[in-house]
């Protein structure tokens, strides 16, 4: 369930200029077919977490694979752009329903430091695999075209299903379904929306992922076409970079076995992932075009993504243990609508005129890391950890 994120969008990036040219769309527009998925992935979880609570996790999942390996052809047989962003954007929303899942699941059976733990497992997957997937649709495309790619996320996606269906045991206890009535989702929405521990932490995510994304929506653009790397170079850095989400998910589950305060090791988290994402700023601002000069500083800012990710997604989810679903949907959406904003964003003004997309990259990366300080210092001061 977890590796579907990044099959669906980070193997496809080394796609993004050649789908461009096919179509004959402006440079930097073809970011549009991650902002469209973002979009539907954003929403989604809102629904796909209570039909979790109600129905059952492994039923939701069944279904929303099978559709997705549908809409995977779908965009590999796409005769026109518009069509691809449609096809984008219907996968975006079965993949949406599918990634409230695993931390629901890991609700239903861990609690404590156990749950933070299989957490951080599921944040090492979400580092290694957009290593991988990159590595893998460079290597698909020179065989079957920018299309192969969307074959292969759906025969992936059919082959998920076929084993689920046989190994995928149900999590969530018969008797703890929560009946699925529109009134008492959104009284449930509300009382996860009003909670200020769960908003902050959770919007706290949201703007990590924002600042990550930024990066990964735009650097095709600002790696091949802007810096003239080729396709090769570019996953070999591309992958490199995403290390270091890795590194950072592992200290997080070791930091959790050692029992470390959870409270400073998202502050010094935060603290690192604003100050590196700076440094990339000034580098740009200074005009330094060397792929290094962007490329270390994200790599500590990946760290820090996956150093605080487990922790930021629990401690929203902890107030909630019976709204496990609602509760990871929520996150979801809040993480895939901010990302989406910011990914939007760039796409559309990176392809102005006189626009320079490294240094609007790394704007962005700073500002969404700062806030997310500002909020937990906020957080903190009001809520001092007993």
């Amino acid at each position: 369930m977890t590796m579907l994120t990044s099959v669906s969008i980070d193997m496809s990036l080394p796609a993004v200029p050649r789908i461009e040219t096919v179509f004959g769309v402006v440079a930097g527009h073809g970011a549009l077919t991650l902002s469209v998925f973002l979009a539907g992935y954003a929403v989604t979880p809102l629904i796909g977490g209570p039909l979790a609570d109600r129905f059952g996790r492994r039923p939701v999942f069944l279904i929303a694979i099978a559709l997705f390996s549908l809409f995977s052809f779908g965009c590999a047989v796409a005769t026109g752009f518009r069509f691809l962003l449609v096809f984008r954007l219907l996968q975006g929303c079965v993949s949406g329903i599918v990634v409230a899942l695993p931390l629901a699941i890991v609700r239903d059976l861990f609690e404590g430091h156990a749950a933070r733990q299989r957490v951080s497992e599921i944040t090492l997957i979400n580092g290694i695999m957009p290593i991988v997937a990159p590595l893998f649709g460079a290597a698909v495309m020179p065989v079957g075209g920018w299309r192969a790619i969307f074959v292969v996320q759906g025969v992936f996606a059919a082959l998920v299903g076929l084993f689920a269906v046989f190994e995928f045991e149900e999590s969530k206890a018969r008797e703890a379904h929560e009946r699925f009535r529109v009134g008492q989702i959104v009284r449930n929405y509300a009382l996860v929306f009003s909670n200020r521990t769960f908003v902050t932490f959770a919007f706290i995510y949201a703007l990590n992922f924002a600042c990550i994304f930024s990066f990964v929506s735009t650097s095709p653009l600002v790696l091949m076409e802007r810096m003239q790397i080729a396709r090769s170079s570019y996953t070999l850095m591309f992958g490199a970079t995403l290390v270091g989400t890795v590194l950072g998910s592992s200290a997080s589950g070791a930091f959790s076995k050692r029992r470390y305060s959870i409270r400073k090791t998202i502050f010094h988290g935060l603290v690192v992932m604003t100050a590196a994402s700076g440094i990339a700023m000034v580098l740009q601002m200074a005009k330094v075009r060397s792929p290094l000069a962007l490329l270390v500083p994200t790599f500590v800012v990946f760290f820090c993504f996956g150093l605080t990710s487990p922790i930021l997604t629990l401690e929203a989810l902890g107030p909630f243990p019976r709204l496990a679903g609602s509760g990871s949907g929520a996150i979801r959406a809040l993480q895939m609508g901010v990302g989406s904003i910011a990914s939007s964003g760039l796409a559309i003004l990176c392809a102005l005129p006189m626009v320079d997309p490294g240094l609007l990259t790394t704007i962005t990366m700073t500002a969404a890391t700062a806030v997310g300080l500002l909020l937990f210092a906020g957080f903190a001061r009001k809520h001092p950890a007993h």
